[in-house]
């Protein structure tokens, strides 16, 4: 009879260390936020394809995503755990178009000439440095516009 406790208990223990089906997040991951973000020129237009990434003041924990067709994105930390952990955060928001010359061929060992990169979004949204665009999340969910400039 001892024996069979013993196994209960080093069972209970065991499984105690392992966790049950934590989806693989990691263990120091808060409680997650739902946040819905809509990217959108100035005239109110959508901008679909656009990197947006969530910056934290403080803590590990970014959040990043790329907008769909109406310009709409649901972030997710780390690029995997939906949702964003509660606190302030800077906003940038990227999107580029590239154009390759005619003839261009990645894998190629000859010299290439360079693609052309296009600015669609003012290049100040790009980096926490010079973003003015800002956000805070709490424990309840997030559903907010925000709006950039077009490239002078």
């Amino acid at each position: 009879m001892k024996h069979y406790i013993s196994i209960i208990i080093v069972t209970l223990f065991a499984a105690s260390l392992i966790g049950c089906g934590n989806d693989g997040r990691p263990a120091d991951l808060p409680r997650l936020t739902s946040v819905e973000l809509t990217v959108q020129y100035e005239d109110g237009s959508p901008i679909p394809d656009a990197l947006v990434m969530l910056y934290p003041f403080e803590g590990k924990w970014y959040s990043n995503g790329q907008t769909n067709s109406s310009g709409s994105v649901k972030p997710l930390v780390d690029g995997k755990y939906a949702g964003v952990v509660p606190g302030d955060y800077k906003v940038t928001v990227k999107k580029q178009n590239t154009v390759f010359p005619a003839g261009y061929d990645p894998n190629s060992e000859k010299e290439q000439p360079e693609p052309t990169i296009t600015n669609l979004v003012d290049t100040k949204y790009a980096v926490p440095a010079s973003s003015p665009l800002k956000l805070t999340v709490g424990s309840s969910s997030v559903s907010e516009t925000v709006k950039v400039k077009k490239p002078k």
